[in-house]
């Protein structure tokens, strides 16, 4: 337990600060130094290469793992052979994407080269970017089976953005043309994976051998198994999460500026989130322990709690960047016309997201974890067509739509076989007062008189909805979890409020 929570504090740190490195350039140094058409082909190059990437680890990734700690139980390190499969299987995935991406270069014309035409330029760049975030998959999942997460993590959240961060700069400061930026951009993961290979050599990871060990020979059967359905479920979950950027850089009016927007919008939506990073872990943690005993009524209590939580969190993150679309939009300028819309339309498919619970865990945890394999793919194959009609007819405003579509009817399927499964739902009148107190506080605050300097205005504004929502919540106790929390704290400096 020490060595989790050691790692998990200094993980938590670094994903804090890797957060503002993150909102640092995309907030501003993105906005500063590149057009919207420059900003938009940074984002496509990097969910293009993520979702190539993955496919060029052809499950190698989740097999390391899962199955890392049989080998090192059964074998000694210098006849451990799955460093060695695992490895050639990456590069044999990194082989074939080199060989067969030229095939699909009409293709690739015929879709981008109106809207996207940087895109053509640059393209060539997604090689180096996909195969070293390849081996980067690969040499992480190595860390993670070894329980060194801490490196890995500093890497991820900030050594990469800090690196993008200085190139920006080199950029702003003329030192460089934006060539060389994109060059320097698709080198990003070359360091990383270095530092890796090198920590994994220096604790003696890597002693390949050409022999087929007993292990394999037991294994590989579900090996290959677990591999391909773990690594459809992975690529699945990416493919949502990128189709989008994907598909309005490609069918867009205005190609990639509007990936441009969408990405501002989905970075500033993505805080409503933050808190259920915060709570997943515990909370699985207890949903999958309160399954092993067979007791619903915890996990009840933890379905209705978290979906009470998540929703006041959410909605109080959610409510202040909408108060403030207008101030961002007056930063961001007329080429981001269309974030308010995004951000009201993803806030609502974010809400509705968080509102529902961790309906995933309670799945993953349960007998019927493949349930939620298959709603994932539905997911998949619902929000793709949507995607590709609704930009196709609305432009960057479709994606988002498409993305409220999906995530309802998504978690409306996910709601109904929780009921029937286990009779269980996530929702008491607790959860319809967060929404009026949340719809009385934003009229209120959205009612207020402009400033004429949008800092001042969004400060007041989201100062102000602070202190009457959190006044709301906590006097008429909608969370007993939120109460206990703020007495805890006041407590610690001799205040004593609300009781």
């Amino acid at each position: 337990m020490g060595i989790v929570q050691k790692q998990s504090i200094k993980s938590s740190a670094y994903i804090y600060i890797g957060f503002i490195i993150g909102a640092i350039n995309i907030l501003f140094l993105f906005k500063q130094y590149l057009t919207p058409e420059q900003f938009g082909l940074t984002r496509l190059l990097i969910d293009v290469s993520t979702l190539l990437a993955m496919l060029c680890t052809l499950g190698s990734c989740p097999a390391t793992i899962k199955f890392f700690p049989f080998y090192q139980s059964y074998l000694p390190p210098k006849k451990n052979e799955l460093p060695f499969l695992t490895i050639v299987v990456c590069l044999i995935g990194c082989f074939l994407f080199a060989v067969l991406t030229p095939l699909f270069k009409e293709l690739i014309i015929r879709k981008f080269g109106q809207r996207s035409s940087l895109f053509l330029e640059y393209f060539y760049f997604i090689y180096p970017l996909t195969i070293f975030f390849a081996l980067w998959y690969l040499l992480e999942s190595i860390e993670w089976s070894l329980q060194n997460t801490v490196l890995t993590n500093f890497l991820k959240e900030v050594v990469f953005r800090l690196l993008t961060s200085i190139f920006i700069l080199l950029y702003a400061f003329k030192i460089i043309k934006f060539n060389h930026f994109i060059w320097l951009f698709s080198s990003l993961y070359i360091l990383p994976v270095c530092i890796l290979f090198i920590d994994l050599y220096k604790k003696n990871y890597f002693h390949f051998t050409f022999t087929i060990s007993k292990v394999t020979r037991r294994l590989y059967k579900h090996l290959l198994t677990f591999s391909l359905f773990i690594f459809s479920g992975q690529l699945l979950g990416l493919i949502a999460r990128t189709s989008d950027t994907i598909i309005i850089s490609s069918q867009s009016t205005n190609g990639l500026a509007d990936t441009a927007v969408f990405t501002v919008a989905t970075f500033l939506i993505a805080l409503m989130e933050v808190p259920m990073r915060a709570m997943m872990g515990i909370a699985t943690s207890i949903i999958a322990y309160a399954w092993k005993d067979r007791n619903l009524a915890k996990i009840d209590e933890m379905y209705k709690k978290t979906a009470l939580n998540l929703t006041i969190l959410g909605l109080a993150i959610g409510s202040i960047i909408f108060l403030n679309a207008n101030n961002l939009l007056q930063y961001f300028g007329h080429r981001y016309n269309a974030l308010p819309t995004l951000l009201l339309i993803l806030g609502i498919s974010k809400l509705v997201d968080l509102g529902t619970g961790l309906n995933s865990q309670i799945l993953l945890s349960s007998k019927y974890w493949k349930i939620d394999f298959g709603t994932n793919m539905f997911f998949v194959f619902l929000s793709i067509p949507l995607n590709y009609y609704l930009i196709n007819k609305m432009g960057v405003i479709g994606s988002a739509y498409a993305n409220l579509i999906a995530t309802l009817i998504y978690n409306l399927v996910r709601l109904i076989f929780i009921w029937k499964l286990f009779k269980l739902q996530p929702y008491t009148g607790k959860n319809l007062q967060t929404l009026f107190f949340g719809a009385i506080v934003f009229i209120i605050c959205n009612s207020l008189p402009n400033f004429q300097n949008y800092l001042l205005d969004a400060f007041f504004r989201s100062i102000l909805f602070i202190i009457l929502y959190v006044f709301l919540i906590v006097k008429f106790k909608t969370s007993t979890d939120i109460n206990d929390i703020l007495n805890k704290q006041l407590l610690k400096r001799g205040i004593s409020i609300f009781k």
